[in-house]
């Protein structure tokens, strides 16, 4: 892992959009007007832009990283396919761990005591 890897994936996430983006419209076929602004299904593109991320560092210890990611890259991406969500970006699925944390704030003190006091 080099110092620039979240870069990388900020630029996947960008091409992703880029490619994907814009929505699906029907023109009426006696003006040529827009009849809609629709999309197919919500659920096929990010839940929100590039331009509304921020880019934070987190330091946790590679072995937590590594985890975390197999946890992302296994787990939470297995119950998306099941809910027909195949294009998940890396900035989504950090933002949904960060909201199911700030959700639990309990635990997240437990779990920080533990690792003090083991």
């Amino acid at each position: 892992m080099t110092g620039f890897d979240d870069l990388n994936e900020a630029g996947k996430d960008q091409a992703t959009e880029e490619e994907g983006s814009g929505p699906v419209v029907d023109a009426d076929e006696t003006t040529g007007q827009d009849t809609s602004m629709s999309t197919v299904d919500d659920r096929n593109q990010p839940a929100f832009s590039f331009d509304e991320s921020v880019q934070a560092q987190i330091y946790p210890r590679k072995s937590t990283h590594e985890k975390f990611e197999d946890f992302l890259d296994i787990e939470v991406k297995r119950h998306l396919r099941d809910r027909d969500i195949r294009n998940e970006t890396g900035r989504e699925l950090h933002e949904a761990v960060l909201k199911v944390a700030i959700q639990h704030p309990e635990e997240v003190a437990e779990r920080l005591e533990n690792e003090r006091t083991e």
